[in-house]
């Protein structure tokens, strides 16, 4: 059962791995497949798509969640919101469905004809079918309900396939070692869809929502789309004493979702690495225990830009006559309407509309492969006797030709959205762990395990035909800065007096208590042009630890998890500091600013927002930082002589504990600032119990 009321998971899953071999292990033969199937009810909107999770915080409190007859509560008279009773909206929804059946596995054969020869081919299939069932039900709540009811069936099939044929060898020299491989690879991805929705349903029972039983209008749609892809390979591993390794790869991969000049791309790779402690001169070093240099460079492509983004694309959409019904003051009334490129051209408005074609996507034959260059330079090492175990990596990224579908401006016209080859952006970072793995004490042993990374990218360059993707302005662009970074009005504070608005720079709105923009370009007017970026939200660190502990047959293990120096837009700050006449609000109004208040942070009660301060700005941005502990277990394994008893290998059982607590900032007042959505369900405190069986 889920935290929402009415929602539900339920999910069953298999996997069967088998392996066989025959001719002296000459010829192996292997399955693994995995089937998975799952049913599920999620949380529900309301009539207008607001989520219940939001609406839950949101809707003014004086709206009661049942009626004194029984019946469901919702808002009644004016200076309320047009939103619906949450708990209301999971009933209603209680029927939805949502099914997934997954199969996914390979078949593989390899041979080896002769010695360290070996041919390989592999067959793989990721087979999906998703099916959902949404009711809509006719209601009445407080002022506002549906009259209409309806029944909403979307299914889809995803079917990939994978066939990879490879050949390798193998070659021992001596000190000199050496592996060849060499394959090609295709990969076939094809997706269908079918959405069928029927309305007027004379019987509000969940077996009485088929399609057949509506009386009302339908509407039915589908569509279909696949990619292709075709992949050579090749790769050289070279090993000397075992001191010395070297890696070269080179990959040729066409994609369907380029033109025919761009659909290949060539992505190269190389690494080296030197294992330091095994040179004559460090035999004598007793300190150290494992030492290993390693650098690598290559190319990466990426291709994630959908099935059709290469294509110019035209929809049909039609239209029809629909009678609605109002149940307020005005009674029935009737709405026609014309839909995309449907118009009546006998003027009769009865009927399905004729309808022409209207250009949704324009053509870009001239889309390539987005391309990622990066070097890495890593350390391995471990000390006294592997007391000590660790790693640092540093790496830099070169990402050019990203994929992007900028907005256009309605202006410009119809068919002019497409996906276009832009930016280019530079990321640099680090990865560093360590781990202390002690020696045994008796039966009484632990570890304790820590890692810590950072990155930074900024955009380097930014053609004209992308700029309005990312934010900035005319005077203030993201190159130099993060695609993380914030951007919008810096403040400085509270207006506290008249005197303070009218010696400062003109703006909308200001007066004592209101929020104070800063004139960032020294104009004299608060404006599009004052806007800056003034933060980022990316973390200075992320950092984990983990510490296991074993005692004969017990074993306790924890980890923790979390981000520092990271800060971010807090969008409860809109709930907890302003007034919304129709809507809830938070504790931190009573601490707005007055007269005799003049020490808060918080603006001024208004109904009215004159000076437009739900805009972004650094007002909201907050420390974001958090550290939480996301696991605890603790296990006790059987002894042998049972185990063996009963005809097993290995019975352990456990207790584990999951989302025990959260360090956090008392700047952000939400609950988790990993998940800053309101619409967010907070991640539930979960203990399990239970057993680990091997046969």
């Amino acid at each position: 059962n889920g935290m929402l009321r009415y929602t539900d998971y339920d999910k069953i899953s298999g996997r069967i791995n088998a392996n066989t071999s025959a001719f002296n292990n000459r010829l192996k033969i292997g399955a693994n497949v995995q089937m998975t199937t799952s049913n599920e009810t999620l949380q529900a909107t309301d009539i207008g798509g607001g989520q219940t999770t939001g609406l839950a915080i949101t809707l003014a409190p004086t709206i009661p969640v049942y009626a004194k007859d029984g019946t469901w509560g919702g808002a009644i008279g004016s200076g309320y919101s047009d939103r619906n009773n949450p708990l209301h909206m999971q009933n209603i929804n209680r029927w939805d469905n949502n099914n997934r059946l997954t199969l996914f596995g390979n078949v593989f054969v390899e041979v080896e004809p002769i010695k360290n020869l070996f041919l390989k081919t592999s067959l793989g299939a990721d087979n999906a079918h998703y099916y959902s069932k949404n009711i809509e039900q006719a209601f009445e709540e407080g002022s506002f309900g549906r009259t209409n009811n309806s029944l909403t069936i979307d299914q889809n099939r995803y079917l990939s396939l994978t066939w990879s044929n490879t050949i390798r060898y193998n070659l021992d020299l001596g000190d000199h070692k050496l592996k060849f491989l060499g394959g090609i690879e295709a990969i076939k991805n094809d997706l269908t869809s079918e959405t069928a929705k029927k309305e007027g349903f004379a019987e509000q029972t969940e077996d009485y929502f088929v399609l057949n039983a509506g009386t009302g209008n339908s509407n039915i749609i589908g569509n279909a789309s696949g990619s292709r892809l075709l992949s050579q390979f090749a790769r050289v591993d070279y090993g000397f004493s075992d001191r010395y390794l070297a890696a070269i790869t080179i990959r040729r991969d066409g994609s369907s979702r380029f033109g025919t000049e761009n659909a290949y791309g060539i992505f190269p790779a190389a690494s080296l690495g030197w294992r330091i402690d095994k040179e004559n001169f460090m035999r004598n070093v007793k300190g150290i225990s494992n030492l290993k240099l390693r650098a690598g460079v290559g190319r990466v492509g990426n291709q994630e830009i959908g099935d059709l983004a290469r294509y110019g694309l035209y929809d049909t959409r039609y239209g029809a006559r629909q009678s609605q019904y109002a149940n307020g003051h005005n009674g029935f009334f009737d709405q026609y309407y014309n839909i995309g490129t449907a118009y009546d051209l006998n003027g009769a408005n009865t009927g399905n509309l004729p309808s022409g074609f209207v250009s949704i996507q324009g053509a870009n034959p001239n889309l390539k492969w987005e391309t990622t260059d990066e070097l890495n330079v890593g350390l391995d090492f471990g000390f006294l006797n592997g007391l000590f175990q660790g790693s640092f990596d540093y790496f830099t990224r070169k990402t050019s030709d990203i994929l992007i579908t900028p907005p256009i401006a309605s202006a410009v016209g119809e068919g002019q959205l497409k996906v276009v080859n832009g930016a280019t952006k530079s990321n640099k970072g680090f990865e560093f762990s360590l781990g202390y793995f002690a020696k045994p004490m008796g039966d009484f042993t632990y570890n304790v395990m820590t890692g810590v990374s950072r990155f930074r990218d900024k955009i380097t360059v930014l053609p004209e035909e992308v700029r309005a993707a990312y934010p900035g302005n005319v005077t203030n662009t993201i190159i130099g800065h993060s695609q993380f970074d914030l951007f919008g009005y810096k403040t400085a504070g509270l207006f506290q007096s008249q005197q303070e608005v009218d010696a400062s720079a003109t703006q909308v709105g200001a007066g004592p208590g209101r929020i104070r923009y800063v004139d960032t370009n020294n104009d004299g007017v608060i404006n599009d042009l004052d806007r800056v970026f003034f933060g980022t939200t990316l973390p200075a660190f992320e950092y984990n630890v983990k510490i296991e502990a074993f005692y004969k047959n017990w074993d306790f293990s924890v980890f923790g998890s979390g981000v520092s120096g990271r800060s971010g837009m807090d969008n409860y700050a809109f709930y907890n500091n302003f007034i919304r006449g129709r809507e809830n609000v938070g504790p931190g109004v009573f601490d707005s600013w007055s007269p005799q208040n003049t020490g808060s942070s918080v603006p001024k009660l208004s109904l009215s927002d004159v000076n437009n301060e739900t805009r972004p700005s650094d007002y909201f941005n907050v420390s974001t930082s958090y550290f939480k502990m996301r696991n605890m277990q603790l296990g006790y394994a059987l002894g042998s002589d049972f185990v063996e008893k009963i005809g097993l290998q290995r019975v352990r059982l456990y207790l584990m504990a999951e989302n025990l607590f959260l360090i956090k900032s008392k700047s952000f007042s939400g609950p988790d600032p990993e998940r800053v959505d309101i619409n967010a369900i907070p991640i539930p405190r979960t203990f399990t119990a239970g057993v680990n069986i091997s046969f």
